[in-house]
This record gives C-alpha cells, sequence and structure tokens, in this order.
C-alpha cells in the first residue's frame, strides 16, 4: 500500500538484505536461550523501546516462541505491551496461544496465519530462491502450506532424503511387529542426526550451551527430530482424511497409494492413538525429554498402541 507507506518486502533492497542476515537495526528478534525466554532478555527489550530509531519512522520487536517466556519474563513486558511507544510495535510469535498467560492475552490483538496456498508456495520458491518449476510445484505440493518449510527442503536435500526415508517407515507400520519398535525409533533418531549433519539454521550456531545444558548439536538433533514428528503427522491426518472425510485435500499427495493402503489396515481409534502418541512426544522433547527415550515411547504406542 504506497500510500500508507506500506510496500512488499522486495529481497534485493538494504533494508531487506539487512533484515534477512538479522543485522536489521530497527528490527529485533527475540529468541528463548535453551528452553525458556529469560527475564533479563525482556529487561532489554523494554530498555531498547524507549531508544529512537535507526534508519527509519517505526521499529518491530518480534517475540518468537513466545510461550516459552516465564511468568517474569512475561509480566516484564506487560507496561510495553499495554503502552508501547509511538513507532514501535511488538509481535509475539505462537503456536500455542493456551500457553500465554491471560495478562499477555488481554494486551495483544490475535492474528491468524493461515496456511499458505500451493500456487503461493510454488511462485515464492521459482521468484525468489529460483527453484526450477517443476521441483518447485513439488515441495509446494507437499508442503502442507508451510512456507518456510518449502524454502527449507527447496534449499536442503537432506530434509527432503529424511521425508522419503520416513515415509517407508510409516508405510510398514500397519504390519509391524514389537521388535520393530526399537528398531523404528533408533532410525528416527538417525534422521534426525543426519539432518543435523547437513546443517540446521536453528539454534544459532554460535551458542554452544544453552541454558539448560544442552549442546548446540542436542538442541540441533532435538529440534530436527520435532521437524520428523510433524511429518508424520501429516501421515496419520491424510490417514484420518481417507478414513472420514475423502474429499479434504491430503498433504503426501505423492503418497496416495500407500497412504490408502495403509488406511484399509488402520482402524480409525489407532489413528487417534498415534495423533496423540506424536504430540505427547512432541511435547516432552520440547521440555527437554531423553530424545531416545521419548522417540521409543512414541513408537510403542505407535505399534504396540496402549
Amino acid at each position: 500500500r504506497p500510500d500508507y507507506g506500506i510496500y512488499e518486502a522486495c529481497g534485493r533492497c538494504g533494508a531487506c538484505l539487512l533484515s534477512a542476515a538479522g543485522n536489521h537495526p530497527d528490527l529485533r528478534v527475540i529468541a528463548p536461550e535453551g528452553e525458556r525466554i529469560r527475564i533479563d532478555q525482556m529487561r532489554d527489550l523494554r530498555h531498547e523501546v524507549s531508544l529512537t530509531a535507526f534508519g527509519g519512522a517505526r521499529r518491530a520487536y518480534v517475540i518468537q516462541q513466545a510461550e516459552a517466556m516465564t511468568e517474569e519474563s512475561a509480566n516484564c513486558i506487560l507496561k510495553t505491551l499495554e503502552e508501547p511507544p509511538p513507532g514501535v510495535t511488538l509481535i509475539l510469535v505462537t503456536a500455542s496461544l493456551s500457553r500465554l498467560l491471560p495478562t499477555i492475552l488481554s494486551r495483544c490483538q490475535i492474528v491468524r496465519f493461515r496456511p499458505a496456498g500451493p500456487g503461493a508456495i510454488e511462485a515464492l520458491l521459482v521468484e525468489r530462491h529460483h527453484v526450477p518449476a517443476a521441483h518447485a510445484r513439488f515441495i509446494a505440493s507437499i508442503s502442507g502450506g508451510k512456507a518456510g518449510w518449502a524454502v527449507r527442503a527447496a534449499q536442503r536435500p537432506a530434509i527432503l532424503d529424511v521425508r522419503e526415508r520416513l515415509m517407508h517407515l510409516l508405510a510398514r507400520l500397519p504390519e509391524a511387529d514389537p521388535v520393530f519398535v526399537f528398531r523404528a525409533a533408533e532410525e528416527i533418531r538417525d534422521m534426525a542426526v543426519a539432518l543435523a549433519d547437513a546443517g540446521t539454521p536453528e539454534p544459532s550456531a554460535g551458542e554452544a550451551v544453552s541454558a539448560s545444558g544442552a549442546s548446540s548439536e542436542d538442541r540441533q538433533i532435538r529440534a530436527n527430530a520435532d521437524a520428523i514428528l510433524d511429518i508424520a503427522r501429516a501421515w496419520f491426518r491424510d490417514l484420518l482424511v481417507l478414513k472420514v472425510a475423502n474429499e479434504v485435500p491430503l498433504i503426501n499427495v505423492d503418497r496416495r497409494a500407500e497412504l490408502e493402503a495403509a488406511a484399509e489396515r488402520t482402524p480409525l481409534p489407532r489413528i487417534h492413538e498415534a495423533l496423540d502418541a506424536l504430540s505427547h512426544a512432541r511435547y516432552y522433547l520440547a521440555r527437554n525429554a531423553n530424545v531416545s527415550l521419548a522417540l521409543d515411547v512414541m513408537m510403542a504406542r505407535l505399534v504396540v498402541g496402549g
């Protein structure tokens, strides 16, 4: 909206390049240090918002994983959220509104981000990241509307390799025996390690040890395991669609035949059980549970049930 001074990001100008590199003086991103957002991070933010903007009339502060704020750190910015200085915008990003304090929610305007359409993601990959059209179309079709995942998958072939391995593993579940449990859990952890070896954008490479004492490599493996379980969630979501809502589009469109075969052999209660097991595993991974143990328990529920 040029009349309001609002433009689409071009990805090429100085401001865009500085923002993409995390170096724009008027755009600050705050992320958890370790497992939590600490109170001293919020004190720093509270001080910074009182300063004058460097390059323009506005400044933006983005708090990633806002649900990771401790009660003390959340309370620290209540006044700032309620009455931000002129020209300051604070953006709290979360995948779990229920984990934010009511006092935080009451001071915010909720903006829900819906999944992007395949066409928009394909255009993003082709125009901004110069991905060949056919490959961009394929990635967009399996992205589930997640533009960030699509960009990472286009830039890092290891992500698609891991997805391929995981699809083969999940397709074997209906006939799996209990012996399969630990072998499959170990294979998923190996996938997480493979992604870490291939490089991952989070957490920052310069942060060797988190507040919880976990190494950067451990945190990468944990984050990658969570991302792999999100792909598995999409598999079971598709099974559920085939069972009860066949007119809804599949996410894993390239695996329709395998999904249809698995859906025929998997009772509906087992699909619900699997989705619950995945949710629990991701919950405990986010709380620093042992990765191997969390995956073992999850696979036991997926194969044996209970």
